[in-house]
């Protein structure tokens, strides 16, 4: 069995365990990152006023993210993956094509902080319908905060920064 000697330092290790894992803080929640189904999707028609599926030149569509984020004393910075899917149409004109999409949080509105666009350039090639994944890795924004708990307040979106043509065009097509 235990010596009195031995069980007194189990017993303060135990002890000094316990302390310091009651002493470590809870971890903040993230903010929450959304993709707006509004914006979700960019269908970029050939010049002229023909808007069928014929006239399409490419689409793409944000599929998915991965996020994380980090705190320090003046707030978080959201971390993300963002994949999207974009494929050539009938009227692909094969070479690059550049896109904007944004990361938003509506807390902000209408401060122009409260949104980023990007860029981003991809080459189509000839022939059309093949889907190919494109991911944009670690893109970043930054949230200040008063409070770390806070976090979980402020909602992130990201979309396609849209045309209004475009943004009439995917809302027509979600009735």
């Amino acid at each position: 069995m235990f010596s009195k000697h031995t069980f007194s330092l189990f017993a303060a290790a135990v002890a000094a365990i316990v302390v310091s894992g009651c002493a470590l803080e809870p971890v903040p929640p993230c903010p929450q990152i959304r993709i707006d189904s509004n914006t979700a999707s960019l269908t970029k028609f050939k010049p002229g006023e023909g808007r069928d599926i014929s006239d399409v030149e490419y689409q793409a569509e944000i599929v998915s993210f991965e996020g994380t984020c980090k705190f320090d004393d003046d707030g978080v910075e959201a971390v993300m993956d963002v994949d999207m899917m974009i494929s050539g149409g009938p009227a692909v004109q094969p070479g690059d094509v550049e896109f904007y999409y944004f990361v938003a949080i509506p807390r902000f509105f209408p401060d122009p902080a409260g949104k980023t666009i990007f860029t981003r350039k991809h080459r189509l090639r000839a022939g059309g319908a093949r889907q190919e994944r494109v991911t944009e890795s670690s893109v970043r924004i930054f949230i200040p905060l008063e409070d770390r708990l806070t976090a979980a307040g402020y909602d992130i979106y990201l979309g396609f920064q849209l045309t209004d043509e475009q943004l009439r065009y995917n809302r027509s097509r979600s009735r």
